[in-house]
């Protein structure tokens, strides 16, 4: 079939496309005089201008969004943002502090600010509040500080929690998930379907017939149940019926029994290994019986394997998505935004 070559496609473009030293040369004027007159300032006159408009049009001039930015800042004293080399970080979890007592997001931040740090921008703390009442407050703060990039930490560990509410005008905003709760924000998350899938795979190469997924309710929802989706596809390709083999879903909330629980199910199904996100399950274990092979969806110690969730690769790219929008914001508003999924790894137990 046809090839395609970038190289030849950017140039053709570069070359073909018009420039205002090419308008101020078919015109006879300066590049100056076309470029105060396409973007209507004064210092030239009325005729000119009409004049430069109609043969820019004739030309199909487009002009350059960046270049054209640079020059509004120079001309009409337009301003960046005030503070490029700070950023805040919003959360809205159950009091202040909340956001960093979880080990997990405890290095998780700490991964995001040095990252920040490589860029000389620092990373500031702000609660709303667990309702949002404090919003209107912090927000005012930002904008009177010249503060406009903004990362929304993930949701409170608690069922169902509430978005949290930027204006897309005043700030450019990274969220971190889930996808459904800020639709219309830029996300980096980690591949929770992906992820699945290589534990599984790692596990079947191993020799494991009978795998099963045990994680907790609210876990789900932060993933947009992809663990159970990924679950259920790889299930089905190895030959189990729909019914067969159900993940175990905990509802920690509620209370539930959860060691006879996770006993019955793990009894019924006669599972060889388990994929879970409850770093406690062995703890449920019936000691009388086989512990199945266990692999964790977020390995932290180094006895432990499954996978890794890549922070630093997270923590870079937020990083560069937010650096990228508050550029952009510069030029044009934001269009549609990003979903970016980061790969975990395997990682296998240390236990020597």
């Amino acid at each position: 079939m046809f090839g395609f070559n970038i190289k030849v496609a950017i140039s053709f473009i570069m070359e073909s496309r018009v420039t205002l030293k090419q308008l101020a040369a078919e015109l006879g004027l300066s590049v100056q005089a076309v470029s105060l007159a396409i973007r209507g300032q004064r210092g030239v006159s009325d005729a000119t201008r009409e004049r430069v408009r109609k043969h820019a049009e004739s030309r199909g001039y487009q002009p350059d969004a960046g270049l054209r930015a640079l020059a509004d800042y120079r001309t009409k004293g337009m301003k960046a943002a005030t503070r490029w080399n700070q950023v805040a970080l919003l959360h809205n979890w159950y009091k202040e502090g909340a956001f960093l007592e979880d080990h997990f997001y405890t290095s998780w931040f700490k991964h995001l600010s040095e990252v920040a740090a490589e860029r000389g921008i620092q990373i500031e703390q702000h609660w709303l509040g667990a309702d949002g009442e404090r919003m209107h407050t912090v927000l005012r703060l930002l904008q009177n500080r010249g503060i406009t990039g903004v990362f929304l930490a993930p949701p409170a560990l608690t069922p169902n929690p509430p978005a949290i509410q930027i204006p897309h005008k005043n700030f450019q905003v990274v969220t971190f998930g889930p996808e459904h709760l800020y639709p219309d924000f830029h996300t980096v998350q980690f591949d929770f379907y992906e992820n699945l899938r290589l534990a599984w795979r790692v596990l079947t190469e191993r020799g494991f017939k009978r795998i099963g997924l045990v994680y907790a309710k609210h876990q789900g929802w932060r993933t947009g149940d992809a663990w159970r989706a990924a679950f259920h596809v790889e299930k089905l390709r190895s030959g189990c019926t729909p019914g067969q083999r159900m993940p175990l879903e905990i509802d920690i909330a509620k209370g539930q029994d959860t060691v006879n629980l996770y006993r019955n199910w793990f009894r019924e199904g006669k599972y060889d290994a388990v994929i879970s996100s409850i770093r406690y399950i062995t703890d449920w274990h019936d000691p009388r019986e086989p512990l199945p092979e266990i692999a964790q969806f977020d390995v932290r110690a180094p006895e432990e394997q499954g996978i890794d969730l890549n922070l630093p690769q997270m923590a870079k790219t937020a990083m560069e998505l937010l650096y990228m929008e508050m550029q952009r914001s510069l030029i044009t508003e934001q269009a549609l935004p990003f979903r970016v999924h980061i790969p975990g790894n395997w990682v296998n137990a240390n236990r020597t």
